[in-house]
Order: C-alpha cells, then sequence, then structure tokens
C-alpha cells in the first residue's frame, strides 16, 4: 500500500504519528502556562521531577512549546511530499530542532525518550535521502525495529519480574490516585471511580482479580510486541495487539499519555515492515 507521491504509508504514517506527538507535548505546555497565568502568576508550581517552576521557567517553556508546535506544522508536509534534497533538507532540520527542544528539557521520562528515538530514525530516513537520492528503508527499518523492541520487551519483563505490578497493586494504586485526582478538580485523570464508591470497590475480590487479570495481560502484550517488532509476529498480528493496548493506555491519563502512545505506534509502524530479523537474514 501506498500514499500519494509514492511515499511508503509506514513512513507517512510515522511522520504522522511524530508530528502528533511533538505538537499534543506543545499544546499542553501551552495549556498548562495558561493556567499557571492565570491562577499563580506569580507562585509558580512545583512539577514532579523538576522541582519548583517560577514566570521565568514558565515563560521558558512556552517559548519552547511554541518552537515545537511549530516544527511539528512543518515536520508533516516536508516529509510528506516526494523525497528530494529540498524536502529532507527541511524534515531533517524540523527533527534535530524538535529533539534539541526535548534535549533542553532535560527530561528522562519514556515520552521524551521515544520520541527522541522515532526523531533520530526519521532523521536517518532524510540523511540516506539526502546522501544517495532514495531512502534506505531497510537501514531504517531495522534501526527503528531494534528501539521498539527493547521499549516493549524491557517494560513487559520489568512487569513480569514486579510482584507489586503482577499482583495488580499498581493498576489500584493508580485507579485509586486517579479518582482522587479527578475529585480535587484535575482534568487530567478520568473521575472513575466516583470517591463513594472507591473505598469498596477496593475491598471487592472480582476488582482485585480483574486488576490482577489486567497487569498480566499487559505484561504479556508487551512482551509480544516486542517479539512482533523483531519480526517474530506477523506485522498485521502486531498492529492488531498494539493499537487498542495503547488505546486501553489512555485511561491512565487521557490528557498525557498521548504523546507517548503516538511516539511508541511511529516506532512500531517504521520497524514492522523491515523487522530485524527479516532484514539480518538477507
Amino acid at each position: 500500500m501506498t500514499v500519494p507521491h509514492g511515499l511508503p504509508a509506514p513512513m507517512a504514517s510515522a511522520a504522522a504519528m511524530c508530528c502528533l506527538a511533538l505538537a499534543w507535548r506543545a499544546g499542553l505546555a501551552l495549556l498548562d502556562d495558561r493556567v499557571i497565568r492565570r491562577s499563580y502568576p506569580r507562585a509558580g508550581t512545583y512539577r514532579l521531577g523538576r522541582g519548583w517552576a517560577g514566570p521565568d521557567d514558565w515563560a521558558t517553556q512556552r517559548h519552547r512549546a511554541l518552537t515545537g508546535l511549530a516544527t511539528a506544522s512543518l515536520l508533516l508536509p516536508a516529509a510528506l511530499l516526494p523525497p528530494s534534497p529540498w524536502t529532507a533538507g527541511a524534515a531533517l532540520l524540523c527533527c534535530v530542532t524538535a529533539a534539541a527542544g526535548i534535549l533542553r528539557e532535560g527530561s528522562h521520562r519514556y515520552t521524551g525518550v521515544c520520541l527522541l528515538v522515532l526523531l533520530a530514525v526519521l532523521a536517518l530516513h532524510q540523511t540516506t535521502v539526502l546522501a544517495r537520492g532514495i531512502p534506505s528503508t531497510a537501514l531504517v527499518g531495522s534501526l527503528a525495529s531494534f528501539f521498539a523492541a527493547q521499549m516493549y520487551l524491557v517494560a513487559g519483563i520489568r512487569k513480569f519480574r514486579s510482584p507489586h505490578f503482577i499482583s495488580g497493586h499498581v493498576l489500584m494504586d493508580n485507579i485509586a490516585y486517579n479518582a482522587w485526582q479527578a475529585a480535587a478538580g484535575s482534568r487530567d485523570f478520568l473521575p472513575v471511580p466516583r470517591l463513594p464508591h472507591l473505598a469498596t470497590l477496593l475491598r471487592t475480590p472480582a476488582f482485585r482479580s480483574a486488576c490482577k487479570a489486567a497487569a498480566l495481560a499487559t505484561a504479556a502484550v508487551e512482551v509480544l510486541l516486542g517479539l512482533g517488532a523483531v519480526g517474530l509476529l506477523p506485522g498485521t498480528v502486531t498492529l492488531l495487539l498494539a493499537i487498542p493496548t495503547h488505546l486501553a493506555f489512555t485511561a491512565i491519563s487521557p490528557r498525557r499519555i498521548v504523546p507517548f502512545s503516538a511516539a511508541s505506534l511511529g516506532l512500531l509502524l517504521l520497524a514492522l515492515p523491515h523487522p530485524l530479523l527479516t532484514t539480518m537474514s538477507w
């Protein structure tokens, strides 16, 4: 299957996912900045893992977010146009600018790391166009396959090795935390369950069993996605597992987890046409 101008669908889809992740992250930063300026114009706020952020810090965040939004809006058309030195150069510049912005943030969370890897793979694709005139899809796909497999396999294996996670307690803790945050007025979390029913729900054996089953299913699916990324599962099966899994992840925080899911799916879309095992075989 191809998209207009003969561009492979996986590359177009991966570029779209990358732009979605960049634009969404920028939008969240701008929304946060708006809330801070309206509600706490002088005090600033505390950000988990980054410490206290005053008005000057948020002004810097706002400028970075605007740059990220502009980069995302330029990257997509540059990546979708027919391969040429001009479009490849523009897309490469966008990838480098976006990656530099993420590195300046100093964030080492999964979203930032996953986006950096996706940007690096997309940049490699554009570099091969500049160097050879045509993209090296096998090289790009094998690198995406390696990183996607590493991401999913490590996540799944770590979950299997964590008794606290496999028992379902991590999921229960998240549900309780999200319910309290939603009740306190945060729009980042779903108001489910309502606080009056939370204590009863947490004591219900059926609910605890469901959380344990969901934890086991999550770890198993992540391992399967890692195996699919290297070519041990058919690409269609891998996508059929990945899409509903990432949609389910949005229940953790519908507004905040979208960039991570978009970046992960973008990397996986690049990996599936040229998985590592298939590429190495020839």
